[in-house]
């Protein structure tokens, strides 16, 4: 019988160094995000259940049903309990949103507990993957991360469906399926505004047919909207978002920050104007590595937002996709440099042909029965 070295075993049965910190990092973050969870659910969403974001999204769902404004209030409307200083709307998400609650609440108890379920179900699977697939980061980032996750997580709030759709997203370009995460950014962005960004880093990185399909479904959806809603909704929503702008009263947004060091109000509000426009600039500067792109047009989801509230910090989660899975620097050359010159159809082909094996350098590696390389 062979004997097996005592190293061998070692190698083959116990994690390395690296691999138990890992382990333990998330660990910790996951219990992090665990107590805050229970926290949050058993202490303070039976008080504070009329300010949660699912909510304010029925509340949209039962005005348009009745006939009344998606950015307003009609005759017998709740009003939304505002948490901060700024401007007096309803919901400050694109239009299809309250559109896509007209039907919600047509189910029972408004839809309420089926949304908040499917929220948090998204939110957990996005994190399990995440320390499933960068073990030592991901935990990490959960610590800092898990008040923000936890709050998305009982509010109910669409940046649940978010983070798990992006990680999709990333998931299929990797594997070479540009459009069909195209088409994911775009419904995102027609439901939540700060994914818009990410139509621009399809663009830096050469992916021009994927981001001119996601302007084509943007489009799209805003006829959608419109027809679910009135013609002339984006008027006012551009309103809403000019109005957010200009005062900037996110708790979790830079100018919030700003404003508690003293810098004067009016510079503050125009923070995130100048993060966004700095971010982008740095997008461009970094379109030659896609995942160094990436990871700065996810973070700028949150930190270029200005009603960037106390969930709102969980988007950064997005940002470690490509940790999860690796873009190779063919896969990016092959989008931002030589994608102009090659169709989609002579990328599949490039992409099924077979990589030859070789025995030594230079050398095609014998095949048939028995064929052995040269060592």
């Amino acid at each position: 019988m062979q004997s097996v070295s005592p190293g061998l075993l070692k190698r083959r049965f116990l994690p390395s160094p690296i691999r138990l910190l890992g382990w333990g990092t998330a660990a910790v973050g996951l219990c992090c995000l665990a107590f805050v969870t229970w926290f949050w659910v058993s202490h303070d969403l039976a008080s504070h259940w009329t300010s949660t974001d699912i909510h304010n999204y029925i509340l949209t769902g039962l005005r348009l049903n009745a006939g009344h404004p998606f950015y307003g209030y009609g005759p017998g409307d709740e009003h939304i309990l505002l948490a901060d200083p700024g401007t007096d709307y309803p919901i400050y998400s694109p239009p299809l949103i309250g559109v896509l609650f007209r039907l919600v609440v047509l189910l029972p108890a408004n839809g309420l507990y089926i949304w908040w379920l499917t929220m948090d179900l998204l939110e957990i699977v996005a994190v399990i993957v995440l320390v499933r697939r960068a073990t030592l980061v991901a935990g990490l980032v959960l610590v800092p991360l898990s008040l923000s996750i936890g709050c998305a997580m009982q509010y109910g709030n669409a940046d649940c469906l978010l983070v798990a759709g992006l990680l999709l997203a990333w998931w299929w370009m990797v594997r070479g399926h540009d459009n069909w995460a195209a088409v994911a950014i775009s419904v995102l962005a027609s439901l939540k505004l700060t994914p818009v960004i990410l139509v621009w880093w399809l663009v830096v990185t050469g992916r021009r047919r994927a981001a001119a399909i996601a302007v084509c479904c943007g489009v799209a959806l805003a006829i959608v909207a419109m027809a679910g809603s009135e013609p002339l909704i984006f008027v006012k929503f551009y309103e809403v978002t000019t109005a957010n702008l200009a005062t900037s009263y996110g708790l979790q947004t830079p100018s919030a920050w700003a404003r508690a060091i003293g810098v004067p109000v009016e510079i503050a509000a125009w923070m995130p104007r100048m993060i966004l426009l700095g971010g982008a600039v740095l997008m461009w500067v970094a379109r030659k590595r896609p995942a160094l792109a990436w990871v700065i047009g996810a973070l700028l989801m949150w930190l270029g937002s200005p009603v960037a509230d106390l969930q709102t910090p969980a988007l950064a989660l997005v940002a470690l996709a490509p940790l999860a899975w690796q873009m190779t620097r063919s896969q990016g050359a092959n989008q931002s440099e030589a994608g102009a010159d090659r169709t989609p159809e002579r990328r599949d082909l490039d992409a099924l042909a077979p990589t030859q094996p070789v025995g030594r350098v230079g050398t095609p590696a014998p095949s048939g029965p028995g064929a052995q390389a040269t060592p």
